[in-house]
């Protein structure tokens, strides 16, 4: 493990008890071995440090109590700060990540050294496990890419193509030379912060359902506001406005309608696998 790349995994979790012992194992059974896991809890009254407690033993797991505060920017923040690796990852606390993932994100990252992170596809499952779609996201990306270019798709086609936290593996010195987490669009964290290092360095598709990704009925409050394709428009215009002669007013444009039919496609998605999850015996 002596010249591995130090790859910090950091999970932020709050109210966790439920799925956060699979998510923990997924890194745990990794086949690369060179990582550092930081659990930050911001919730010591429910049973998550009880289910973690079997891990401590682990010489590469850390678990902190994270100080309540602003919500969830104070618990990616918190864990973030702590990560000492030279390639990053956020978990959410119910995603689950494939055996060989990491050492798949890390062998292309260690290849191209102008690539700030790299994504993969993603299984989406239910709240029960239940597979609704596999090879997901990405959209046609291949390969090596201009980030610039996936910004820009990405905005054309009104949806994060590039993944969720857990589908990426960051360098964590661009990460951190762009200022971190990105909360002044709160429901699109990740989003915004991607485009920001992706403004700044290539990106790397890795054609492999890499990750689980877990659609929860808790999920709800957010997903049926219009508070999120608000976001994305608002980043999308931020964008525009920040890079001059970047977009033209119909790709502006066609991405801010695309933004809102996806809203009201993820609205239908959660309802159905709500009715779905009603009926099941």
């Amino acid at each position: 493990m002596g010249s591995e790349v130090l790859v910090s995994i950091v999970i932020p979790t709050y109210k966790g008890e439920k799925f956060i012992k699979q998510t923990v194992e997924s890194v745990m059974n990794q086949t690369y071995s060179n990582f550092e896991l930081i659990i930050g809890d911001q919730n010591p009254d429910d049973e998550t440090k009880k289910i973690l407690k079997p891990f401590e033993h682990d010489s590469r797991v850390k678990i902190v109590n994270v100080p309540k505060g602003d919500g969830a920017s104070t618990n990616w923040n918190y864990v973030s700060e702590l990560a000492t690796g030279e390639y990053f990852k956020l978990l959410p606390h119910d995603d689950i990540l494939k055996s060989d993932m990491i050492q798949r994100q890390v062998e292309l990252l260690n290849v191209n050294p102008k690539v700030g992170m790299t994504s993969s596809k993603r299984e989406i499952i239910s709240d029960h496990g239940e597979i609704l779609k596999s090879n997901w996201g990405l959209d046609g990306i291949k390969h090596l890419t201009d980030g610039r270019e996936v910004v820009r798709e990405t905005i054309k086609k009104g949806r994060n193509v590039v993944g969720e936290p857990g589908s990426v593996l960051m360098r964590k010195s661009i990460f951190d030379q762009i200022g971190g987490w990105d909360f002044s669009h709160p429901y699109v964290v990740d989003l915004s912060t991607f485009f920001h290092i992706l403004m700044v360095s290539d990106f790397i598709a890795d054609d492999y359902n890499g990750v689980q990704f877990r659609v929860s009925q808790t999920q709800w409050s957010s997903v049926l506001r219009d508070s999120q394709s608000d976001d994305v428009i608002a980043l999308n215009h931020q964008i525009a406005e920040k890079h001059p002669n970047f977009l033209i007013k119909k790709e502006l444009f066609i991405g801010d309608n695309k933004a809102k039919l996806m809203a009201l496609a993820r609205k239908v998605f959660f309802i159905f696998d709500s009715f779905k999850a009603k009926i099941k015996i």
